[in-house]
């Protein structure tokens, strides 16, 4: 009979813990937001030979009917650009910079969870417009003023 009883209590002991387990996956509670405003994309510039960013360029995105220039954030000297603020969408990126060649990319898509959008980090190549980095065109700049110097 001892067997029996100790076989019950395993049993029902291993049910309750399970029937435990199973009701944590679901909150009793509804999810807390926080106040904060979430920017869809971070958007990145670098020349595509060096990989220096290069900050005074403009980004620019869109979405069907809207279209936005992002900002530079957290700083210009940081050479990002982000926005729009808590907007899901799929996006068209378009990126301008004097020197450079613009460059487009498409179906960037940014979704949201019940409290905010989730954000994409972006990092977008641009090609100088003769075909070289702009590390090699300064080089060739500060040699023709040596050579400008001797003569």
């Amino acid at each position: 009979m001892d067997f029996f009883r100790r076989r019950l209590r395993t049993v029902v002991g291993v049910f309750s813990i399970t029937l435990g387990l199973a009701s944590c996956d679901q909150p009793t509670e509804p999810r807390v937001c926080t106040a904060i405003a979430v920017d869809a994309l971070v958007v990145t510039v670098a020349d595509s030979a060096t990989g220096q960013r290069l900050c005074d360029a403009t980004v620019t995105v869109i979405d069907g009917t809207f279209t936005q220039e992002l900002r530079p954030f957290p700083a210009a000297t940081e050479c990002t650009y982000s926005g729009p603020t808590e907007r899901a969408g799929q996006y068209e990126v378009r990126v301008t910079r004097s020197g450079y060649v613009p460059a487009t990319m498409t179906n960037v898509r940014v979704t949201a969870d019940e409290c905010h959008v989730i954000p994409v980090k972006l990092t977008v190549p641009l090609t100088t417009r003769s075909g070289t980095s702009s590390r090699s065109a300064a080089g060739i700049s500060s040699t023709i003023v040596r050579m400008a110097r001797r003569g």
